[in-house]
């Protein structure tokens, strides 16, 4: 990424986001550019990209206009372009992924409080089968952090039918809920953090930030459960020898 180049505010950077994952290694920028500006467009349509939650995010902008701003989240490091077969195609960096995977999870996160809140019991569970395991793991340590037992029966459902690896966490998770409420703080704590290096699995491409206190580059640890929370995945500004020597002088 280069330096001093600020991302999109994280509302616009994260629609970006959002609109690229269903096309990833498939389609380019103008086509990212369309879903964003909400096109009627035949293919378009035929894809199905209108029901992506982004779709039409920028309306009221003009496509060059939307197309400067897809090329910045290119320049500033969370997508990039990918030549496949004879075009150009859009593909996460793994900056732009780890963002993207935490929004998604926060999405499923959010579709299971809407069925517990209508009182919705789903058919089955095979739309999570198969998906990017950082993905499905990282939600799983989503439904863990709530504490919530209302969604045990919903794990129990997605258990009967996914692959073996994932049967284990989503058990290790059930047994964690049922027995949450007999932990003190400190207990659940060392549980939660204990989860977290199974459920929280480190991108193949080391994600480098820039420290803003002394300008050197630093690998983003991926891995903290701090960094995740209900407001998105956060970065810190700092790298560690920075944070430390102002946590000293304080």
């Amino acid at each position: 990424m280069k330096k001093h180049i600020k991302p999109l505010p994280d509302p616009e950077l994260r629609a970006i986001l959002r609109a690229a994952d269903d096309i990833v290694a498939e389609g380019g920028r103008t086509l990212l550019s369309k879903i964003l500006k909400g096109s009627k467009e035949r293919k378009l349509l035929e894809l199905g990209l209108d029901r992506n939650p982004s779709y039409g995010y920028y309306k009221d902008l003009t496509l060059e206009q939307i197309m400067d701003k897809v090329d910045h989240t290119i320049r500033t490091g969370f997508l990039e372009r990918e030549v496949n077969g004879k075009y150009p195609t859009i593909i996460f960096t793994s900056r732009g992924w780890a963002i993207e995977k935490e929004r998604r999870a926060e999405e499923f996160v959010q579709e299971w409080d809407c069925w517990l809140e209508n009182n919705v019991i789903p058919l089955n569970m095979e739309y999570l089968k198969g998906r990017n395991q950082g993905l499905i793991f990282l939600f799983l340590y989503k439904i863990l952090y709530s504490r919530n037992k209302k969604f045990i029966p919903f794990l129990t459902l997605w258990e009967r039918i996914d692959y073996k690896k994932v049967q284990v966490e989503i058990r290790n998770v059930i047994q964690a809920l049922k027995k949450c409420d007999n932990m003190n703080d400190a207990e659940w704590k060392q549980l939660l953090s204990e989860r977290a290096q199974s459920l929280i699995i480190r991108s193949i491409n080391p994600i480098f930030l820039e420290c803003q206190s002394c300008g050197r580059n630093f690998i983003f640890d991926e891995e903290n459960p701090e960094y995740y929370g209900n407001e998105g995945l956060s970065f810190p500004n700092e790298c560690p020898s920075c944070l430390e020597e102002h946590l000293l002088h304080r």
